[in-house]
């Protein structure tokens, strides 16, 4: 018996079960920014194609996803490499990046936005995350917004007898729990 139940080339976004709504990585080789952090070129506000090296994705001089409503579900964001700007209808603001977590119920709503900053003006802004929406239980549905940061050194990790590191963002494996959720 194993534990894969099917193998499938990945796609944008990744096919997913309930309760995923939605699974992606973004993989973007940004170029140098400038004094403002924007990138080179101006997106259209539809850039997702994937033959370049970076998109803009619904930005124009800066890359990411300006102010938009969720509603009804969790998003977790995990990023590996580079950086993420976020603001939310909550008050919330920062930067996070390079292995920290945002764990976000949208609940009875949220508007918030994710702008990838070209931070760097002397080197390349490289941007690697990933991004799970999880559906909430009709009961859960209209529960209030909540927002979590889980920086890169609290986040559990486990190492394998085989040279590999997991990183525990929810759940228990191998003794390690991840960190609460948002409340």
């Amino acid at each position: 018996s194993t534990s894969v139940q099917s193998i499938a080339p990945l796609g944008f976004p990744f096919k997913t079960p309930d309760p995923f709504l939605f699974c992606v990585y973004h993989k973007d080789d940004y170029p140098k920014g400038n004094a403002k952090m924007e990138a080179p070129r101006r997106g259209n506000g539809a850039d997702f194609d994937w033959n370049l090296p970076y998109r803009m994705y619904h930005g124009e001089r800066l890359p990411g996803f300006p102010q938009h409503p969720h509603r009804g579900f969790e998003t977790l964001t995990t990023t590996w490499l580079g950086c993420v700007d976020h603001t939310d209808s909550m008050g919330n603001a920062g930067r996070y990046g390079d292995g920290d977590l945002q764990w976000m119920t949208a609940g009875k709503g949220i508007v918030h936005g994710e702008i990838f900053p070209l931070i760097h003006q002397d080197r390349e802004n490289p941007l690697r995350l990933y991004q799970i929406w999880l559906n909430l239980p009709a009961k859960n549905k209209m529960v209030e917004p909540a927002f979590v940061m889980h920086w890169h050194e609290e986040i559990p990790k486990v190492d394998s007898t085989q040279g590999v590191t997991a990183v525990v963002h929810a759940g228990t494996l191998m003794g390690k729990t991840g960190l609460p959720p948002p409340p």
